[in-house]
């Protein structure tokens, strides 16, 4: 049977980078510590404070980031930049070199020998649950996040852990982030 799990935002450790602020929503497992660069899963969203900043490189993690605001261009390695707009996700090695021209809120997922997606899922979109050990969602704006007969109203910024079967349906009123991730 479904269930969601609101979780603290008092628990999210926030923290400064060169370009903004990062609050780190989830990390695993226990003891993990992204500041070592010692983690499997995280789960952050960011604020990107100035026009231009260079990107933490994270050698051997793969990278998810979706703009919550009007988009930025990210230069990722050798390749050209590329205007990345709201609520799309970009998958990137973490080790290359990158840039980002624009501010703005993002999400973020990190993985490091483990598998996930960032998935972005617009108001009313039918989304069905695979398998995974964790499921969580992130509310963009204020909604009601539904998995099966199960329902949550959430404020904007709110995180929340999903409990579901593979094949059950998650929908959200609003514009939510949908994270998987399995060690």
């Amino acid at each position: 049977m479904a269930s969601i799990e609101k979780l603290p935002a008092g628990a999210f450790n926030i923290s400064r980078w060169s370009g903004g602020t990062t609050t780190e929503l989830f990390i695993w497992p226990h003891g993990a510590s992204y500041a070592e660069r010692r983690f499997s899963i995280r789960i952050s969203t960011a604020t990107v404070d100035i026009a231009e900043s260079t990107f933490t490189k994270l050698p051997g993690v793969t990278r998810y980031i979706a703009p919550l605001g009007d988009g930025f261009t990210l230069k990722i390695g050798q390749n050209e930049p590329e205007f990345i707009p709201h609520a799309a996700v970009k998958r990137f090695d973490g080790g290359e070199d990158v840039t980002c021209a624009g501010a703005g809120r993002d999400l973020n997922l990190m993985l490091s020998g483990a598998g996930g997606e960032l998935i972005m899922i617009k108001p009313n979109e039918r989304h069905i649950v695979r398998q995974a050990e964790f499921l969580f969602a992130y509310a963009v704006q204020d909604c009601r996040i539904s998995v099966g007969s199960v329902q949550m109203n959430t404020e904007s910024g709110e995180f929340l852990r999903i409990y579901a079967d593979a094949g059950e349906t998650v929908t959200a009123s609003g514009e939510a982030g949908l994270f998987y991730a399995q060690p």
